[in-house]
């Protein structure tokens, strides 16, 4: 009933333009097979052609996003391998960072450098270079003990990663300088006041912004809502106007590409802020009014996608609607042979989407381009 109101209520088109398409057949371009204990966790590179997908048995997979093409399967975190929580680049693609509750890890994927074939003193040189890259695991490692409320997330700048976890009886978030980038520790921290849920980075290189979703601890009662880090003192935003969590279902936040806006879900309601150029975030969210969004993304140029609850004997759709627009509206509705969609991932361009095939292990690419 509720995704019925959603199309009657923003689906109408404005002045002049076509009504969209509803009940599209997706473009798929490649399907990405061979995760174990399904997929969990998206994440596009913001400056190569490079798609990292994480799994429920803790393999991060690295591939070519264009062709669909395995360049390098990053081994399990741990032997228990721990489900992928949350993959994310720095802003210049060198660095990904992966969480699980058993260990926040990040590997290096700067290309080598290129050394002159002609060069007598290296004769084995003049072999062509291995194409991808070549990860080298760990740059930082994090992995003492298993946590359900452990995150890390590699800054857009990439001189840091910000972890969240238990000391004690204590929430603690935090961040710590990640070897040869130049930074320092941070004392920008929350401790014993937040739990977190689901983390992101904003994809800039001069801005360490980190938003948390959670709620906060102590009080009368815990709230949810939004911490911000990296911008001097942390900041907590949008409590009693942020939605909890849905039982049983994974909830998540993030940051379009272009790093306008940043989308919120509990697992059934799409919450979205506009971010301004200086990258402060006040203000309570804005709820997609009669969405239910099991697993939402941001895209670019306000664009967001997010899929349907799983029901029994139905397969899930994927809505794709206009956030920038002064009324927010559907762009296209997609039909999937998909039973539950887990995640989904924008590339930078917003040409793709990555779409997680959890039961299947699967991801499919889509093509969002229109076709000329």
């Amino acid at each position: 009933m509720r995704l019925a109101v959603w199309f009657a209520a923003v689906a109408v088109p404005v002045a002049g333009e076509a009504a969209p398409a509803q009940d599209r057949k997706p473009d798929v371009v490649a399907r990405l097979e061979g995760h174990k204990g399904g997929v969990s966790a998206l994440a596009f590179s913001p400056k190569v052609s490079l798609l990292a997908t994480g799994a429920g048995n803790g393999v991060v997979r690295l591939w070519e996003a264009k062709t669909g093409d395995l360049l390098a399967r990053l081994d399990p975190q741990k032997s228990s391998g721990g489900r992928i929580a949350h993959l994310g680049f720095s802003a210049d693609g060198n660095l990904v960072g992966a969480s699980s509750r058993n260990a926040v890890v990040v590997w290096d994927l700067t290309p080598p450098p290129k050394r002159d074939p002609k060069d007598p003193k290296d004769p084995k040189d003049a072999k062509k270079e291995p194409e991808g890259p070549r990860p080298i695991p760990v740059v930082f490692e994090d992995g003492l003990g298993t946590d359900a409320n452990k995150f890390g997330v590699v800054a857009g700048d990439g001189r840091r990663v910000w972890l969240s976890g238990t000391e004690g009886s204590r929430i603690a978030v935090g961040s710590r300088a990640l070897p040869n980038r130049g930074a320092a520790d941070t004392t920008d921290e929350l401790r014993g006041g937040f739990v977190p849920l689901a983390v992101d980075a904003v994809a800039d290189p001069d801005s360490g912004l980190v938003a948390v979703y959670g709620y906060t601890r102590g009080g009368e009662k815990a709230e949810p809502a939004v911490a911000f880090l990296g911008l001097g003192d942390a900041r907590v935003v949008g409590r009693g106007a942020v939605r909890g969590p849905v039982a049983g279902r994974q909830p998540s936040v993030g940051f379009a590409p272009d790093g306008k806006f940043l989308v919120a879900c509990n697992g059934e309601d799409l919450m979205y802020w506009r971010v301004p150029g200086s990258q402060v975030v006040e203000g309570d969210p804005k709820v997609l009014a009669g969405s239910v969004a099991f697993a939402a993304a941001a895209g670019p140029n306000g664009r967001v996608a997010f899929a349907s609850p799983p029901e029994d004997g139905r397969k899930v759709k994927v809505t794709v609607a206009d956030l920038a627009a002064a009324t927010p509206r559907v762009l296209a509705v997609y039909a999937t042979d998909i039973d539950r969609v887990s995640a989904l991932a924008f590339s930078p361009d917003g040409n793709l989407l990555a779409v997680a095939d959890d039961p299947e292990g699967v991801v499919q690419l889509w093509s969002l381009a229109e076709k000329k």
